[in-house]
């Protein structure tokens, strides 16, 4: 199977420095630290097959959600930096960022994004470099 979702991590968590406080792999989670953001591959589906019928290609889809205790600008800036670095990466966002209201806590910011993506079976997200 073609999944790059380890890289994708690597890459956002490398993008956040010092900025982005907590980079986490699932929506559930409630941050502790912020601002966050938490990034989830909603889908990987196959794109294109050979002649054997071996997996040649997926559409990586990915959803980040931007997380702020302080306010809305901070939430709109973590998930710029998110953008950017998905922009950096070959993604092409395809929906948001949409305001979402945090049910459990209306008092933390939240936006919500998607990114895709085509990865060929040779293709190669290159690693983020620190700063």
């Amino acid at each position: 199977m073609i999944d790059v979702w380890n890289r994708v991590m690597t890459n956002l968590v490398t993008a956040g420095g010092d900025t982005i406080k907590k980079v986490t792999n699932t929506t559930s989670y409630m941050p502790a630290r912020f601002p966050a953001i938490a990034v989830e591959q909603i889908d990987n589906a196959d794109a294109a097959r050979d002649l054997e019928n071996s997996e040649n290609g997926v559409y990586s889809v990915i959803q980040i959600q931007s997380f702020s205790n302080q306010s809305m600008t901070e939430s709109r800036k973590v998930m710029g930096i998110a953008c950017d670095a998905m922009r950096d990466m070959g993604y092409v966002r395809t929906f948001g960022a949409e305001p979402i209201l945090n049910m459990s806590d209306t008092k933390i910011y939240r936006l919500s994004a998607r990114f895709r993506r085509f990865i060929g079976s040779v293709d190669d997200i290159p690693k983020f470099e620190s700063t």
